[in-house]
């Protein structure tokens, strides 16, 4: 065991102030975050734009009697080696004979609906039924609780009357817990049915189905199902357990964006409608139009910008929306004041209209996310058309809102990045235009290795001190919107601890701090961001190590970052804290070796003795917890008297430690 050490806490010696806002975090649509995840919807494959799957009954016994085409491959747009996500599949009961067809002359939204047709045969009104079932993302089952009602819509076409019947059934069918049946009117018009559903029992894998029991034919838009109020955090379109597992985390800011926001706009071509833009994220749903996303080619408007910012405002979050710097400025000017602007103003009145009266008061938002141009060389250089793009954006939102804080978000994340002349002329045309304005200004880092704390040491000195010989009288702010990296497990939360030791001994420079990615869905790694704080599958929604580091965080907070001294040439890593008031004082411990350090922890000058109450996360680093095991890594407490003085504690390898001393002075 190595030798005890003293590491000397100075509550009068402060560094500076500690912002609030560090225990943040950023959702977007990675494996799964939105669509599958947090929104409520309980269908994966809602709007029928998957690929289509030919149904052949001599490659699939299971479909004799069926033919045709049927849109349920969701292909991944990376790991392209493994088998795609499968959403809705095609059968049926008895002699009847059905056929399908995804059609691209009858389209609503997107480019393509799906055709459900009973042939008539002449077998007779008994002929059994031809359908489609969906059991949610991955084909997990959607998890039933019986006696509660859940919600649901369809958009449908027919050319002659038609009854459709929506159920919800058992994996293999051969159970019905609830149904009803819809009419389709023969008038060749897009037609929103809404029904609910309240199945008789309870079942953990079971599926929705669409089904014909009559020769006819009907063509299928868009489908929503979802908890009724009961089911969903206060009663928005969000997954209740996932909503309050983040609140349960201690998140004080939630930021919505990242690559899904960094859509093609050009892609009309394939997709009508299908750029991400906010304008699309309003209204009914079932007319919400699908958007190509970056990480899944077939994404949904379904959970939009307003839904993230009133999922928020109910969770307690500061909230931080981006927007594509490609939006138009004046309807970037629209969403400032839908978001911001009361009742009397035109966008004000569509917001209550879509349910929301009152303005939310949003304060923050971000123009663009890693906005960069990729050279021959493999270097990222900051987008050269960005700071023209931001320009119009950011004169149009602060003329609407000029109490609103924008933020910027260039590429421009390293200590080499500072170095290249190619970067000058942008860097300086973005601090022109925001001369005179607060702004903040996003910084990604690491966070999977122990040491990725030590670059945030190096970048965020140098990169003030180029903006401020740029230009001195700037108003700049930092943020970390972006912590990144490919890991979930007790090393990302020790890797994510040291970040924000370090941020807070920064003393002020950063404002807001989020890791990527909040949310993810089990055993669910598409495009290599295997870095979920909050795990779910249809059953449950359990954190991972990094989960409980940040929410050891957010319970220990004190707002004046104070003077450690004396773990130099340790593997400790000590950040201290103290209240206003100077009774509490914090001390965080992140043991970055692998051996135990004790330590003798004095308080200079002593504060009369009271209470210390010690919170830790340890174990291998490859710790994580599982469905079976959900608390296999959580923090373990315990609480002790100390003399005024100090206290005396062992350190164990690997770990990171909250003791807390609570003054009776």
């Amino acid at each position: 065991m190595p030798e005890p050490i003293t590491l000397r806490i100075l509550p009068d010696q402060p560094l500076g102030p500690i912002s609030r806002y560090l225990t943040g975090a950023c959702i977007e649509d990675v494996n799964h975050e939105i669509y599958g995840g947090i929104y409520s919807q309980m269908i994966f494959g809602e709007s029928f734009e998957e690929a289509p799957m030919q149904i052949d009954e001599r490659l699939q016994p299971e479909f004799a009697g069926l033919c045709g085409t049927l849109s349920c491959r969701a292909e991944r747009t990376y790991l392209r080696d493994r088998s795609e996500v499968c959403s809705w599949q095609p059968f049926r009961r008895g002699p009847a004979r059905g056929e399908f067809q995804t059609s691209v002359l009858r389209v609503r939204r997107g480019r393509q609906s799906q055709k459900i047709a009973f042939l008539d045969t002449g077998i007779g009104l008994d002929a059994g039924e031809v359908g489609i079932e969906n059991q949610g993302l991955n084909r997990w089952g959607l998890n039933l609780a019986g006696g509660q009602p859940y919600e649901g819509a369809l958009v449908a076409l027919a050319e002659a009357d038609v009854l459709l019947t929506v159920a919800l059934e058992s994996r293999s069918g051969d159970r019905i817990y609830a149904e009803e049946t819809l009419t389709v009117r023969g008038d060749s018009t897009w037609q929103r049915l809404e029904f609910t559903l309240t199945p008789s029992a309870s079942d953990p894998q079971a599926r929705f189905a669409i089904k014909l029991r009559r020769p006819g034919a009907v063509w299928l838009d868009y489908v929503l199902l979802q908890p009724g109020a009961w089911g969903r955090f206060h009663a928005l379109p969000v997954r209740q357990d996932i909503g309050q597992g983040l609140v349960d985390e201690g998140l004080t800011v939630l930021r919505y964006g990242g690559y899904m926001i960094n859509t093609d706009w050009e892609h009309e071509t394939r997709c009508p409608g299908s750029g991400y833009r906010w304008k699309k994220m309003i209204g009914p749903r079932p007319d919400r139009p699908p958007y190509l996303g970056t990480f899944y080619p077939y994404n949904t408007n379904g959970f939009g910008i307003p839904d993230f910012v009133a999922y928020c405002e109910a969770a307690g979050f500061l909230c931080v929306p981006a927007i594509s710097p490609s939006e138009l400025p004046e309807d970037a000017a629209d969403l400032v004041e839908y978001l911001n602007g009361g009742p009397e103003t035109t966008w004000g009145q569509r917001r209550a209209a879509d349910g929301h009266p009152t303005p939310f008061g949003v304060r923050y938002l971000q123009i663009g996310n890693e906005e960069c141009t990729l050279l021959p060389d493999g270097r990222r250089l900051i987008r050269r058309d960005y700071p023209a793009l931001f320009r119009a954006i950011f004169q149009a939102v602060t003329a609407k809102d000029p109490d609103l804080t924008v933020i910027v978000a260039p590429w421009l994340y390293h200590p080499r990045e500072l170095e290249w002349s190619e970067n000058r002329a942008p860097l300086e045309e973005l601090l022109h235009i925001v001369h005179g304005r607060r702004v903040l200004w996003d910084v990604h880092v690491g966070g999977d290795n122990l040491g990725d704390a030590e670059q945030i040491a190096e970048f965020i000195p140098r990169l003030r001190a180029l903006i401020n010989a740029i230009d001195p009288q700037n108003q700049v702010q930092f943020c970390i919107l972006e912590e990144n990296g490919v890991r979930h497990d007790l090393q990302r939360a020790l890797g994510h601890a040291h970040n924000l030791n370090v941020v807070e001994r920064l003393a002020g420079e950063v404002l807001l701090d989020c890791a990527a990615n909040c949310l993810q869905a089990y055993g669910q790694n598409d495009n290599f961001w295997d870095q979920g704080q909050l795990f779910y599958t249809p059953l449950q929604a359990w954190g991972m190590p990094p989960y409980y580091a940040q929410q050891m965080i957010a319970r220990h907070y004190q707002p004046v970052c104070i003077r450690a001294l004396g773990s130099e040439n340790t593997a400790l890593d000590v950040t201290a804290t103290r209240s206003e008031d100077g009774k509490t004082v914090v001390v965080k411990v992140v043991n970055l070796g692998a051996d135990e350090q004790p330590a003798h922890i004095q308080l200079e000058p002593g504060a009369g003795g009271g209470q210390v109450s010690i919170e830790w996360l340890a174990g291998a680093l490859d710790a994580r917890n599982t469905p079976a095991a959900p608390q296999q890594v959580i923090p373990q407490q315990e609480e002790r008297p100390w003399d005024g003085v100090g206290c005396r504690h062992t350190f164990p390898g690997w770990s990171f430690t909250i003791l807390t001393f609570q003054s009776r002075a």
